[in-house]
């Protein structure tokens, strides 16, 4: 099995289910310390490049690059003595260090009080909401807000709103995610920055590098999502990704992360080409021995004690070859 994390830090409100808070991620980890043989995927795919038993092996993985996998999770990881690999885009280096999806979440799901009227061009179509009421946080709102995650019903139109831009968004290009968030800024007249997660800097990094107990793999440049890009324009973010990172850690990077696990037919191919060992994505399954090791299969962890996660970890391996 190959564990899917993003963040480990406690958010009021997490609506695709990204964060596991410290208490409850250092739960998980000692239950796969003493239950599990923990080993990085580049030590999972040699094993299955030889077609060896895989049922007592498992990997953890983080994607993203949040600071907090430095900060919290490297601690925890360490101290029980357990590998993991953390694909990172290198996004770092730009002037603007955060993610499209965090300003759209602080941006419609937390700002007091939005204009009850929006109209905007979202790549070739023009986007229009009316949030009604809604256009005031609520206390009910807000508590609903709080409570919701990806794929439960849309309790109210702020987050009717919220996930119709996200969908929007997504496919657009880096260009015009920016743009749009820029656009959606200026229209909500309020300020973010200072309630966004941070990422990993450099220096970060070639420390989370230098520790014997971790890989680090790419995922691409700018985090698109990679199936609705042309293939030039795949091979662009994902080679590039590898050589950024290669120049900071001066080691090689052999694995990739799919961005959303967004790919096309274009895509393993393009990233075993500029010289990738395997591709990870989001869908979940288990890794087995015949399987394509560039679309690895992936479970993604929820905010989860130790005696739940054992279950669910116990439901996943029944399948493993």
């Amino acid at each position: 099995m190959i564990l899917m994390y993003h963040r480990i830090a406690s958010a009021h409100i997490d609506p695709w289910d990204l964060c596991v808070s410290p208490e409850y991620f250092e739960e998980q980890v000692r239950y796969i310390r003493h239950n599990f043989q923990v080993v990085t995927v580049h030590e999972l795919t040699a094993r299955a490049r030889a077609k060896q038993s895989l049922r007592e092996y498992i990997a953890i993985t983080f994607d993203d690059g949040y600071r907090d996998n430095f900060t919290a999770a490297k601690p925890i990881l360490e101290k029980y003595n357990v590998p993991a690999t953390f694909y990172l885009t290198t996004r770092f280096t730009a002037k603007k260090k955060s993610f499209w999806w965090d300003e759209l979440e602080q941006l419609i799901l937390a700002t007091p009080i939005l204009p009850e009227k929006i109209n905007l061009r979202i790549g070739q179509d023009i986007f229009s909401a009316d949030l009604g009421p809604s256009y005031i946080l609520s206390d009910a709102a807000e508590k609903e807000i709080s409570e919701w995650h990806y794929g439960h019903p849309l309790y109210n139109a702020r987050l009717k709103l919220f996930y119709d831009l996200w969908a929007a968004i997504r496919p657009t290009s880096i260009a015009e995610q920016q743009q749009v968030i820029h656009e959606l800024q200026a229209w909500a007249n309020v300020d973010i920055a200072i309630s966004l997660p941070a990422l990993m800097d450099e220096e970060q990094i070639k420390a989370l590098s230098n520790t014997s107990l971790f890989e680090i793999g790419a995922h691409t440049l700018n985090h698109p999502a990679l199936g609705h890009l042309l293939p030039d324009e795949q091979r662009y973010e994902i080679k590039e990704s590898k050589s950024a990172l290669e120049a900071i850690i001066n080691k090689p990077i052999t694995g990739f992360a799919y961005p959303y696990g967004d790919l096309n037919e274009h895509t393993p191919g393009i990233t075993q080409h500029v010289g990738f060992d395997y591709a990870v994505s989001t869908r979940e399954g288990n890794v087995i021995p015949d399987g394509s090791l560039y679309d690895l299969p992936r479970y993604q962890v929820k905010n989860i004690r130790g005696k739940e996660f054992s279950a669910a970890l116990h439901t996943w391996q029944q399948n493993i070859v």
